[in-house]
This record gives C-alpha cells, sequence and structure tokens, in this order.
C-alpha cells in the first residue's frame, strides 16, 4: 500500500510539468512551430506566428491565389515580390513591356512588372488585392512578403524567434 501512495505522491508532482515539457518538445519542431494558428471566437482578431528558422529568416507558409508558396516575410521590403515563375504559377501572366518600373535591391537596380495578388493566405490570415513586384527569377531567387501585405494588419511583433502577425 505504500508503494502506491508514493508512485500517487509522484504522479501528482509531476502532472503539472507535462504540458510544459511536451510544448518545449513541440517547440523543437520547426515546422510544427511554424503552423501554430490561433483564431479566436466572433470577431476578434486572427492570429499566426512564424518561427524563424535555421538561418534566421521567418519563411511562411502561404497560399497565393490559392497556390502553395513558401515566402520570406521581409518587413523592409516595400512592396511584395514575386519571382515571374511564382507569378505565372498563381495565373499572373505579363508581357516584357510591363516591366518598366526601376526597382533597387541588394544586387543592383532591376526592372519590374506592377501587379496586384487577389488572394494571399497565411494561416488564419488573408490579405486581398496586395500590391506587387514581378522581377526575373535571376533577379529575385524567392517571393518576399513585404509590407505592401504587412499593412493590412493590426499588428505584428517578433519575440523570442517567432513573428506574431495578427489582423
Amino acid at each position: 500500500m505504500l508503494r502506491y501512495a508514493v508512485i500517487l505522491l509522484i504522479l501528482v508532482g509531476v502532472a503539472p510539468i507535462v504540458p510544459i515539457l511536451v510544448e518545449a518538445r513541440i517547440g523543437t519542431d520547426d515546422r510544427a512551430n511554424t503552423a501554430q494558428d490561433e483564431v479566436h471566437a466572433g470577431s476578434g482578431p486572427r492570429t499566426h506566428r512564424i518561427s524563424v528558422d535555421r538561418r534566421g529568416h521567418y519563411v511562411a507558409d502561404a497560399y497565393l491565389n490559392g497556390r502553395a508558396i513558401d515566402m520570406l516575410v521581409d518587413t523592409g521590403a516595400t512592396v511584395t515580390a514575386l519571382p515571374v515563375s511564382v507569378a505565372e504559377d498563381i495565373g499572373i501572366f505579363l508581357s516584357p513591356s510591363e516591366y518598366k518600373h526601376p526597382i533597387g535591391t541588394a544586387n543592383g537596380r532591376v526592372y519590374g512588372a506592377r501587379t496586384v495578388i487577389d488572394k494571399v493566405r497565411i494561416g488564419a490570415i488573408r490579405f486581398r488585392n496586395v500590391e506587387a513586384i514581378v522581377l526575373s527569377d535571376d533577379s529575385l531567387g524567392v517571393p518576399l512578403l513585404g509590407m505592401s501585405a504587412l499593412s493590412q494588419l493590426r499588428r505584428f511583433d517578433i519575440s523570442s524567434g517567432t513573428l506574431v502577425l495578427v489582423q
């Protein structure tokens, strides 16, 4: 009987710690942490959390016009930017004459075409009519989610390696 009492005391003592240990274990899995969404009941804010990756970047699992696209969240980019191959994948086709807008990039000056992405979804977050610039694949290797989308949020902040988007 004493054994059962000791086991019961150990279980009661360990029980409050189990959720913390489980949460810490989940936190080490980048993909599990990246996909955390919180949708509040009613008309409250929608929230999405993105964990920093191994390179120090915040990469969102986004849906552009219904197509799954990984996007680098770039708060320093004025406008959302897409490589031409991604633009075409989501149904945006531009003529060569539309590539007339000079853009300053880290690799120098290039020319892009202005467009609008009808729908962007990241977890519970929804953006509509996002202004974007399309650049050649050589000029831009990865799609960037810039301030033309992020300015549609109530707020965003970074804390403890997690970017939190609130709409």
